[in-house]
Order: structure tokens, then sequence, then C-alpha cells
């Protein structure tokens, strides 16, 4: 803080001449150096190209206002030697204890060691990242400490915390302690206590809301899961990262590669969650898909990503304000609501390709989606009574159900563990669909409508397993 003037001084700040071209399209204070601090901090070229216009009276003002590129999308939270390379991310290095830099009176647990760090983000990239593919994990163990950072590591141990049905064999002969969930979400809260995250939002903390989103849903939590889904969604969209202009200005790659990735995975959850627990969404289909570079390490998890966005773009805003508001019927509703089985039938083309943990989680999603246009289908009352086949049947249900079950006698216990709740929660929404059934057809039709007894299939899905968060 500076010192306050004294009377008769008149200190005044030295005047940049001329802002950068950054800088300048978001109208924000430029040092004028090259390259300046926001520059810098941000990974955005510095350039002053653009030839600005006079200031002064212009006349009548046109109601026009110029897109803005990214705001500071990436920044360290605690001083750091300058210059910083390929820090854009501004992870954490793990020690043990973590060390952070000297940020007042926050300090990290001495509980989240190296160790436990390591371990969880073990588990992480081997069985959450397939479906979640938007951490770098060269830079974040190679950033620089910060309590920014640390937030993102305890989050993402809390997520570990709660399937440790995947956690790998302890890579160290001692035993480690992880700490509990509930644990590590509270050092996440208290690590962002001094990040201000609404002031100077970060790629890292969206990152941190999805993880504590993924954290609460996973506690069955729906207030602070939906809290924090919304806050995700708010600072992605305060950094314009829904924006394809603003991947124009980014210096780094990798920064562009996972903020296109970290886009897609909020639209994929928002609509998820919203068909499950009745919400509004908020984004749209306004960035191009990730780019999948046949020699990259993650081309095969990409290929998998793309089906699962496939699955789940048709789900739009329409389609969801309809399923919120069950409004009634009208006449394009059974040709619209065909149509959109028929996509879900014929989708995943090349699904044996995909891993067993998407191969889980895509087959299960698709399974249950259809079940949720059905539903809608049931509500607009446009469905027939033909067989269970049948797309458009009231009997549907039971042709979903079986599928599921096959699903399950086909893909391992453990791809479906690291799936986590939600996808059980979908299997438990069909098994819900196909009881609601069994209450509407006499018992002596089911046989022939149904091909194979509702209730045998029923107790099959009863015995899906369900990992214990609590263990």
């Amino acid at each position: 803080m500076s010192a306050p003037s004294t009377p008769g001084s008149s200190q005044r700040p030295y005047k940049v001449r001329q802002a950068c071209d950054p800088c300048h399209r978001r109208k924000i204070r430029c040092n004028g150096s090259n390259p300046c601090v926001n520059c810098q901090n941000s990974g955005l070229g510095c350039t002053y190209l653009a030839v600005h216009k006079k200031t002064g009276p212009q006349g009548p003002r046109k109601g026009r206002r110029p897109k803005r590129p990214g705001e500071s999308i990436l920044r360290i939270s605690s001083p750091l030697p300058s210059p910083v390379a390929n820090n854009e991310l501004c992870f954490l290095t793990v020690e043990s204890p973590i060390p952070i830099p000297d940020t007042g009176d926050f300090y990290p647990s001495p509980q989240i060691t190296e160790s436990v760090v390591k371990w969880c983000l073990d588990a992480y990239f081997k069985h959450k990242y397939p479906l979640t593919p938007i951490l770098d994990r060269r830079k974040l163990e190679e950033s620089p400490a910060s309590a920014e950072n640390y937030s993102l590591i305890s989050a993402c141990c809390a997520i570990i915390a709660l399937s440790p049905e995947i956690l790998p064999p302890s890579p160290t002969q001692d035993d480690i302690t992880l700490p509990s969930a509930d644990f590590l979400i509270s050092e996440t809260l208290r690590s962002r206590r001094h990040c201000k995250a609404v002031e100077h939002p970060s790629l890292i903390h969206v990152h941190t809301s999805f993880f504590l989103y993924a954290a609460f849903f996973s506690m069955d939590k729906d207030n602070q899961a939906w809290y924090y889904l919304q806050e995700a969604i708010t600072m992605l969209q305060t950094l314009r990262l829904h924006e394809e202009i603003t991947y124009d200005d980014f210096l780094d790659p990798i920064i562009s590669i996972y903020a296109r990735r970290t886009f897609w995975v909020l639209f994929i959850t928002e609509r998820a969650y919203g068909l499950q627990r009745n919400r509004p969404i908020r984004l749209q289909e306004t960035l191009e898909l990730p780019a999948i570079d046949p020699l990259s390490q993650d081309a095969d998890i990409l290929l998998g990503f793309h089906d699962l966005i496939s699955l789940f773009r048709p789900f739009d805003s329409d389609f969801i304000t309809n399923w919120n508001q069950m409004t009634p019927s009208t006449p394009t509703d059974s040709v619209r609501l065909s149509h959109l089985q028929g996509l879900l039938k014929y989708s995943l083309p090349n699904l044996s390709n995909h891993s067993q943990v998407q191969q889980a989680d895509l087959l299960i999603s698709r399974q249950w989606l259809k079940t949720v246009v059905w539903k809608l289908c049931a509500s607009k009352q446009i469905l027939s009574t033909a067989s269970s086949d049948n797309a458009m049947s009231l009997h549907y249900p039971a042709s979903i159900a079986r599928d599921i079950v096959l699903i399950s006698q086909l893909v391992p216990t453990q791809a479906f563990e690291a799936n986590g709740i939600g996808i059980l929660e979908k299997v438990f929404d069909v098994g819900c669909s196909l009881a609601d059934l069994m209450l509407l057809v006499p018992p002596d039709f089911q046989a022939s409508a149904m091909d194979v007894g509702a209730i045998d299939t029923l107790v099959e899905m009863i015995g899906f397993k369900v990992p214990d968060n609590d263990e």
C-alpha cells in the first residue's frame, strides 16, 4: 500500500502513453511494458499493433459493443519469482508436507502430504480422467505452490476419497491415511478464502468449483452441488471461455485445449443434472468440439468424449424446458420425440474402441436418456401399446431395463465403480420406470407385452453393485 500523500504534494500515477492491444480490448489498466504484467499473467500475446481512435467527443454513439476476448484466465495467487516459464496453469508442486508461499495467515494441512496427493492423482488419472479430461498432470505437478492450487488439489482428492474402491495399492511401504472427504472439502473452502476467486476468477477456480460440485453430488447434497455447478459455469462465462474468439488469444495451446474441454464437460454435466433434478440450463453449443490429434495420448479418450457430447447435444434448452414444465402435447411432439429416440438407438457405432470406464458411462447414459424421452412421451400421452422393442411403446422401459442388465454383465464392476454414484442414479431411474410400468400393465398382459418377466429384470437391476461412500 502506498504512503498517503502529504499536504502540498500532488503524487499522480504515471500515465501510460498507449495500452497494449489485449488490455485495450478488455478495458483494463496496462503498465505499458512489453510484455505487460496482465499479458504475462494471463498468457495472452502482448502487442501494440492496433491504431486507436482519438479520444474526445466522437458524435452520437453507435449501439455496438465490441466483443472482448478472454479475461485473465490463469493467474498466480501469491507472489512468485518472475519470469515464470510455462506455468500458465499455475497448479500445485507437491512436497511433503505441501509448501505454500507466504500468503498471510494461510497454511496447508499436514494431513495432505505428498504421498496422499500422488496416491489420489494416480487414481484420478487412471479412472476419472477418461470421463473428465480437464487436467494436465505434468503441469499439475510442476506448477508453483499457492492457496489457489492447493484448493484444486484438495478438491480433487475429495473426489477420490468418495470413491476409495478405485485407489491403487499404496505407492509407499508405509500405510497412507487418506483424509475424509469432509475434511478435504473443508480444506478446499478454507484455502479459497485466501484466493479472491470472485474478483479474480481463473480456470483453476472453474475446475475447483466443478470438483466441489462432483463431491457434493456424490454425498447427495443437492443444494451445495447445484450451487458449485452454477459457480463453475458462471466463472467460465465470466472468463468468456464459452466464446470461440477467446481462444484466438491464447499463447499456450495447452491452456486452450483444457479450457475447451472444460466447457464441454460442464455442457454435459449441466444437461445431465438438469434432467435429474429438474433444473434449467445456461450453456449453449457455442464452441467447436475439442480437436483430436491421432498422435496424442488422449486420442482414444477424446473419441469417447465426443460420443458422450453427441448423446447430450439433442437435449437443448427447448427439451429441458419442456421436461421441467411438462407442457401439454403439441401435434409435432410425437414426430420430434420419436426422432430423438432414433438418434439414441443408433448412436455409439464405435463403442468397442473406447475404454471400459467410458463404455459403462456411454451405455448407461444412453439407456437412461431413452427413459427420459419415454417419460416425456408418457406425460404427453403419445405412447402406443406396441411391443416393448418399439421406442414409442408404453412397454419400452422393459426393453431398456433388459439392456441395462446385459450391460452390467458385459462391463466389469470396476468400470461402474469409477463412474461413481451418478451412473447408479441412472440405473435406479430406469428401474423406477420399469416398476411404474408394472403398476400400469395388468399382470396377465405383462408376459406377452414385455417378452421377458419384468419382475426378473427388476431383481437383476436391484443386484447392481453400489459403492459405499462411508467405507
